[in-house]
């Protein structure tokens, strides 16, 4: 009997430690990369009981989670980036300053479409909508941190990639552009002066676009439709309660960070699963192995320039190896022999085959912890955001072959796809990598679950808020400090030397 009493009151105890709680998720991107990287996270918050509302391009459509009520906004937000289109993104000439502007728009415009969603509206306009929890997807704009605000809720960041240097700032993260590059630049580890005098300029550059005209454009957007009562935006974003990032210590610079900035990583790996016949038979009948081919889900092979296309087929041609490409067509003109094209590719069970010898990449960050995790060497080939870096930070690891398209050849292709497929140097240090990596003592999706928990429970994170997000910034580059220090001593030395030379000036004159 005593023991049936313990085990309810343990019981009752649990419960009240782990309540259920009303979670409101907005994922904006239209992305299959970037929502991979958040579906597990509302799955996993609805299946312990939390009762989580998703806005969300792509939903799960799982009837078996009852907790998860979704929203799908994919026909509003696809049109947007279909109309923005990643060619220009693609553009290596385009520098770096004239696509942030781009990327800031196109925010703007998901914030138009799911702000003014019909089914969004009746959650945002109606007072007996209670949420205790918001997490919402920061990329660069933080227009959707304006939810927390009107909805009287604790609210987090998440990103499917690093943070961006105002991400960093507002959470009050060490940010100087000596030490940690923009992740929309190339440069990574010990910078050259060149690369530091060009990360200073674009940090100088960026903050004065946001404080100028990206601020208050997402400040007037998100008033527009939450209230123009609301705070400043750039205030709002300064009090977030965490901020979850897709890093990791091998492609991102370690770095000082503060409690509430959480990392994360291969949050949508899953376990290899038969592949589907005729993928099988294909990859199995090879002889001398399988080269996979794939762009991702945001640049696609059927955007990329043609001389780069046919360069590609004309290096392919070469190669003693079955090429399995993931063409978004079903034509592919000139196409060799030996290349396999598909519409679509179950990526991460491919990856997993004995019989594939390289994996061809633009080295998006969710694709690489594929490669990762599947022990696949890569030959990156970059084109939009983070994936230069990726691809150059990976290189120096022996795991990868970096290819600049705009200068190779195909006879440069030919012996870098060869090398990477054939050396076995390659595999063996990105199976030295995974374990690296991987060794944790939990986890990512454990500790994200926990400090979603644990903002819902403390109700934010107001007790673990750095001071240097409220520093101004010349206090916080000691410029006073330096004005005492310098200042007072040039200033007696200066009226010495006048009294001194005043004195014996004088003296001179009477003589």
């Amino acid at each position: 009997m005593k023991v049936l009493v313990f085990i309810y009151f343990f019981g009752i105890f649990l419960i009240s430690q782990n309540k259920c709680a009303r979670i409101l998720c907005v994922f904006q991107m239209p992305a299959v990369s970037h929502q991979a990287t958040f579906k597990p996270i509302s799955r996993t918050l609805s299946l312990r009981g939390h009762k989580v509302v998703a806005v969300t391009p792509h939903p799960i459509n799982d009837s078996n989670l009852t907790n998860l009520t979704e929203i799908d906004t994919s026909k509003e937000t696809y049109e947007i980036i279909f109309r923005h289109g990643f060619e220009f993104f693609m553009s290596k000439e385009d520098p770096v300053h004239h696509k942030i502007p781009k990327i800031f728009a196109m925010y703007d415009e998901f914030a138009h479409a799911i702000l003014n969603n019909s089914q969004f509206k009746k959650i945002c306009n109606d007072p007996n909508q209670k949420f205790d929890l918001i997490i919402s997807q920061i990329y660069v704009s933080p227009i959707m941190f304006a939810l927390g605000a009107k909805l009287k809720a604790p609210i987090v960041g998440v990103s499917s990639m690093g943070g961006w240097q105002g991400t960093h700032i507002a959470a009050g993260n060490p940010n100087p552009p000596a030490l940690y590059s923009e992740m929309f630049l190339p440069y990574n580890g010990e910078l050259t002066f060149y690369e530091r005098l060009k990360s200073t300029l674009y940090f100088i550059w960026s903050r004065l676009y946001v404080y100028w005209v990206a601020m208050p454009r997402c400040d007037k957007i998100a008033k527009q439709y939450l209230g123009e009562d609301l705070p400043y935006l750039a205030d709002l974003e300064r009090n977030v309660s965490a901020i979850f990032l897709n890093i990791n210590p091998i492609l991102y610079t370690p770095r000082p960070m503060v409690p509430t900035v959480i990392p994360m990583s291969f949050m949508h790996i899953q376990k290899p699963k038969p592949l589907p016949e005729d993928i099988r038979e294909i990859i199995e009948t090879a002889k001398n192995g399988v080269i996979y081919f794939s762009l991702g889900s945001n640049v696609k092979s059927v955007n990329i320039p043609q001389r780069i296309r046919g360069l590609l087929m004309e290096a392919f041609a070469e190669l003693p190896y079955k090429v399995l490409w993931k063409f978004e067509k079903e034509e592919l003109p000139g196409k060799p022999d030996n290349v396999v094209i598909r519409k679509w590719l179950p990526q991460q069970d491919i990856l997993a085959h004995p019989n594939i010898k390289a994996f061809i990449s633009q080295c998006g960050l969710q694709s690489t912890e594929e490669a990762i995790d599947r022990e696949m060497p890569m030959v990156g080939i970059p084109f939009i955001a983070d994936q230069e870096m990726n691809s150059v930070r990976l290189a120096k690891w022996g795991v990868l072959r970096h290819v600049d398209y705009l200068n190779t050849t195909k006879e440069e292709l030919v012996r870098t796809i060869k090398d990477v497929a054939e050396n076995p140097s390659y595999r063996s240090n990105m199976k030295n990598l995974r374990a690296l990596l991987q060794d944790e003592p939990m986890t990512s999706l454990d500790r994200v679950t926990w400090w979603a928990e644990y903002v819902i429970r403390h109700r934010g994170t107001r007790h673990l808020r750095s001071p240097t997000i409220d520093i101004e910034w010349h206090k916080y580059l000691l410029l006073d400090v330096f004005v005492v220090l310098i200042g007072v001593p040039a200033l007696l030395l200066l009226l010495i030397f006048r009294f001194v030379f005043g004195k014996k000036s004088i003296k001179m004159k009477k003589e």
